[in-house]
């Protein structure tokens, strides 16, 4: 995608207030490029922002580099993503593709047909408790206080991992490789995970709030949310335990 030197070389501010290192600035040309051919398809960018007809009916919700700071670091892990919705909600989210851009692996979805990796179809893990599991956990720029209540679930599972790319991660849900993945710093958007959350979603994964309840993410750059991500209700069903006494600010303990 670029050269070595290129890695960390910033070329202005993205839309959503993070730097553009050029390899951003480059996928998001030939994405807008090719999605720009498109009729009334509105697109809402991670660096570009919101392009193209307030009316149209179709919005591109697209990422050109998820992980852009283990791109910038030669950390090889990150991701183009692109969701297509058909609506206002994330529950309209029709079609879904990500692309590991190390490895070449295309993620892809279609609402109410399944997910599919490279072609074939994939399911989430069979793993139903939290001692078994491998869990995902975005700490990044966590406070202490929330590391320290966080600190029960992920020593209750057999381990946990974040490999810094988030829209992948929630695919490595979707194929079984990691049994959940959980965010609850408030600090997702919707860039980041329209096309994955479809993509776990139809490969049999249960995405709620902290809450267990439904997920209502405005299609902006501003907003910012958590999420909770399980295999299966039953693995959801005991990691919520650990996140709805974490919202209420309870003593967090092994159930």
């Amino acid at each position: 995608m670029s050269r070595k030197e290129d890695r960390g070389r910033t070329v202005g501010v993205g839309a959503s207030g993070d730097k553009t290192i050029i390899a951003d600035k480059r996928a998001e040309d030939l994405l807008l490029e090719a999605i720009g051919r498109v009729e009334n398809v509105r697109i809402l960018s991670e660096e570009a922002g919101s392009v193209g007809d307030a009316k149209a009916k179709t919005l591109a919700i697209i990422d050109p580099l998820d992980g852009s700071s283990n791109f910038e670091r030669g950390i090889p892990f990150y991701c183009t993503s692109v969701a297509v919705v058909e609506g206002d909600s994330i529950e309209d989210t029709r079609v879904g593709v990500v692309r590991d851009l190390v490895t070449g692996d295309v993620y892809h979805a279609t609402r109410g047909g399944g997910a599919k990796k490279n072609g074939r179809r994939i399911r989430t893990s069979e793993v139903t408790k939290l001692a078994l599991a491998v869990v995902g956990v975005d700490l990044s720029r966590s406070t202490t206080n929330l590391v320290e209540r966080l600190a029960s679930l992920i020593s209750g599972a057999k381990r946990h991992v974040h490999l810094g790319a988030n829209a992948l991660e929630l695919c490595y849900l979707a194929d079984g490789t990691i049994d959940a993945f959980i965010d609850v710093r408030e600090s997702i958007r919707i860039t980041d995970f329209a096309a994955a959350f479809l993509i776990a979603r139809e490969a049999g994964a249960k995405i709620t709030g902290v809450d267990g309840g439904g997920l209502e993410p405005r299609f902006d750059l501003e907003h910012r949310f958590s999420f909770v991500g399980s295999a299966n209700p039953t693995l959801h069903d005991e990691i919520l335990t650990y996140c709805r006494n974490l919202q209420r600010g309870e003593e967090l303990g092994l159930r």
